[in-house]
């Protein structure tokens, strides 16, 4: 069973789909990053006076506006250079720890794409992408080959096969299934030339929140099967190009369809129509016949390193995004387990927060957190917990330098969840220093009404 286990995994396959892969993912990764130079984005990050982090990341220093644009600028470069196979290993590695660095120095930048790009930009880094229609191939740094082993494939359509199926089920939850969400989305594209009127209808959100489920839970057993997989790569670009209409979105519909355009067989660049298919017909070397030599060079050790991450890779993937179960509360309002668990535009959330801070004498201060913190840090701080909590520290961080001691921070706080009426997130006769970060449940968020 294992042999049979080690020997698909290690079965040559075409390398046309790696190359096509590797150009379509550098380009969208570089554009990604480039595109946020032009609109602003990076803003997000040269901005802030507070900046907000992950648990066990608080330690990470914030570079400063310089240092933020050169990352920017690394991971625009590396992405090119990467499509182009130019120094791909370093540039490679460049572009997944570039990835990283941004996910990783203010939390309030999280979006489930951003998380997919930094994992397809790490997977990049170890696959032999540069082999074939390459600039190292034409520089001779490398040589070319026709085939790689098929577990750089399969994992890859291990990826989005977990982005689409916990995508469906996390849509399983009462709120979703009362087309609560679309029905606030859609309402605000009513102006919509042509089609407002059409999402604007109360059956629009229906539909799409059904058809949404159905689409994520059967869309990969139908791209698994020859028959229907014409057909459920259709249903696919339709729904994302319907996600480039209504949302926009950025990248993202762009790089699930170059994903889900994986699960065709190998060689299918070659097999493209027009130039595209010459153009890989003509560049890429033809796979080289299977031989005992080849198929044996990868035993015993080297095989064994990589089923063992491949199997350590697939553990993580498959549990972050199940955590949230084991939170007693619902995950949509205290957003516990939400983040890294493929909650790909499952709720709509808005509210408003104001602090008040306790000084020696009982005398308190007001504070509204614009006056500290950008409108995009504004729009996280108001929906989640942990953020109204980080920020009631790095307040009281900001008066004890002032060489004031705050004795006490509340919060007075008001969400409302998918479209229903506000209500308060926490407590306000909760004292916020008080309390502490951690990864268990935490029970001084109020339960969702």
């Amino acid at each position: 069973m294992l042999h049979r286990f080690t020997s698909a995994l290690f079965r040559p396959i075409d390398v046309a789909w790696l190359v096509a892969f590797r150009i379509g993912a550098g380009w969208l990764l570089a554009l990604e990053h480039g595109g946020a130079i032009v609109l602003g984005r990076v803003h997000n990050y040269t901005e802030p006076r507070f900046h907000f982090r992950y648990l066990g990341w608080e330690w990470l220093p914030h570079p400063p506006p310089a240092g933020v644009y050169a990352v920017y600028a690394l991971v625009v470069v590396a992405g090119l250079a990467v499509a182009a196979g130019w120094h791909y290993r370093l540039m490679a590695a460049l572009l997944g720890a570039g990835y990283v660095a941004l996910l990783l120095l203010e939390e309030t930048e999280y979006i489930n794409h951003f998380y997919l790009y930094a994992l397809v930009a790490a997977v990049l880094a170890i696959m032999p992408g540069h082999h074939a229609a390459s600039a190292d191939v034409r520089a001779g740094r490398v040589a070319p080959i026709g085939t790689i082993p098929a577990w750089t494939r399969l994992l890859l359509l291990f990826q989005i096969g977990l982005v689409y199926g916990f995508a469906a089920l996390a849509k399983l939850n009462p709120d979703w299934l009362a087309a609560r969400p679309l029905t606030v989305w859609l309402a605000a594209k009513a102006h919509y030339p042509v089609i407002g009127p059409v999402l604007a209808a109360p059956a629009a959100a229906w539909a799409l929140s059904y058809g949404g489920i159905v689409l994520d839970a059967l869309v990969v057993p139908l791209l698994l099967w020859r028959p229907t997989r014409p057909w459920a790569f259709a249903a696919a670009a339709l729904f994302h190009l319907t996600n480039v209409v209504v949302f926009g979105l950025g990248t993202f519909p762009w790089m699930a369809l170059l994903l889900t355009s994986l699960f065709f067989a190998p060689d299918f660049p070659r097999r493209l129509p027009g130039f595209l298919g010459r153009w890989f017909r003509a560049r890429v070397p033809l796979p080289e016949p299977p031989s005992f030599a080849a198929e044996s060079q990868h035993r015993p050790l080297r095989w064994r390193w990589v089923v063992a991450g491949l199997g350590l890779f697939a553990a993580v993937q498959l549990l972050i995004p199940l955590r949230h179960f084991l939170y007693p509360a619902d995950t949509h309002w205290t957003e516990e387990g939400h983040r890294f668990s493929w909650h790909l535009m499952l709720r709509t959330k808005s509210g408003t927060a104001i602090f008040r801070v306790r000084l020696p004498g009982g005398r308190e201060e007001m504070v509204w957190p614009d006056a500290y913190l950008t409108r995009n840090q504004i729009n996280k701080l108001t929906d989640s917990p942990d953020l109204l909590l980080q920020f009631a520290h790095l307040l009281a961080q900001e008066y004890r330098q002032r060489g004031q001691q705050p004795t006490a921070i509340y919060c007075e706080s008001r969400v409302s969840l998918n479209g229903l009426p506000a209500q308060p997130l926490v407590s306000p006769t909760l004292n916020l220093l008080s309390v502490q970060r951690g990864l268990g449940h935490a029970p001084w968020i109020l339960p969702r009404p």
